[in-house]
């Protein structure tokens, strides 16, 4: 009868002393929810973040390449031998007139202008070094060494902020392409 006695005494002194632990827990626990909460939108909002960043990443990306490798390679071929060609029909009609010799399928040669013989790229490139940014002949050189090279350019087409930030971008690309604007 000793042991019926001592089991109800023992469990109503566990509840007792568990009594404080449980209200603790109850009270506690709407603050462990509230912080797994925060949790939980910190790492959605962290993610959400990221998703963002990754979404304007792409967008302003540069666009791939179109097509193989050897396709600016072959843009570029082309038109060098198209002006080949050009340039061949033109001398051939300008000896052949001169001896008076041309057929007349032949194109009439065109009038040469004194003196207006291509800049050589490394006179254009010295240019670009010793010219101030804001000069005039400075946007012209920026200009001819983008012809050379083949590499797009707009700086005739702006002026202001979008002129700087034109020429930013075309010394950016003729940077990439190879071209050293600064002596160091």
């Amino acid at each position: 009868m000793a042991t019926d006695s001592a089991l109800p005494i023992t469990l109503g002194v566990m509840a007792l002393a568990g009594m404080p632990a449980a209200i603790a827990a109850v009270i506690c626990a709407d603050d462990m929810v509230i912080q797994a909460r925060h949790r939980a939108e910190k790492v959605r909002e962290a993610w959400h973040e990221q998703r963002t960043l990754d979404r304007l990443e792409r967008a302003f990306a540069p666009a791939p390449p179109a097509g193989p490798p050897w396709t600016n390679a072959a843009r570029v071929a082309t038109v060098a031998l198209g002006a080949a060609r050009e340039t061949m029909v033109q001398f051939a009609a300008q000896r052949l007139s001169a001896v008076g010799l041309a057929p007349a399928w032949l194109p009439e040669p065109a009038p040469v202008a004194i003196g207006t013989a291509p800049v050589p790229f490394e006179q254009i490139v010295a240019a670009l070094r010793e010219l101030p940014r804001a000069d005039v002949a400075y946007d012209q050189a920026l200009r001819d060494a983008c012809l050379c090279l083949g590499i797009d350019e707009h700086l005739a087409d702006v002026a202001g902020l979008d002129l700087q930030i034109e020429r930013v971008r075309v010394e950016g690309a003729l940077i990439a392409a190879g071209v050293v604007l600064t002596e160091s």
